[in-house]
């Protein structure tokens, strides 16, 4: 969900999942490819493992950072439609290690998103 909002500069769906400051970069990425006439397409194949690699609690927050091993099709488009970055046709494979948050005593069942990181 995060990733395919985040292609299609969905603000509005990224806000309540991510933390404020995740939320901040990932809004000015948005902006800055908006500024540059450029569109991001793509399409989630699978995730082919997700494992768990720190649980913690920090304060009344608790943590889980998860390393994530995708594929995924993506594909940036200059403002005439050119491909200038990734493929529309082509599987990508792609390593992630996120974490998120959730506050132990919060009535939300939703973890945010606090922190990302490429492999």
């Amino acid at each position: 969900m995060i990733v395919t909002a985040f292609a299609a500069g969905d603000r509005k769906t990224l806000k309540p999942l991510l933390a404020r400051d995740v939320f901040e970069s990932f809004s000015a990425a948005i902006a800055d490819r908006e500024n540059r006439g450029e569109s991001v397409e793509s399409n989630f194949v699978s995730i082919e493992k997700s494992e768990i690699t720190v649980v913690e609690v920090v304060g009344r927050t608790a943590q889980i950072t998860v390393r994530f091993v995708s594929k995924l099709i993506t594909a940036t488009r200059d403002r005439t439609g050119a491909v200038i970055d990734g493929s529309p046709t082509e599987i990508a494979d792609l390593v992630d290690v996120w974490t998120f948050a959730r506050e132990l005593n919060s009535r939300d069942p939703n973890w945010r998103l606090i922190s990302t990181e490429a492999v």
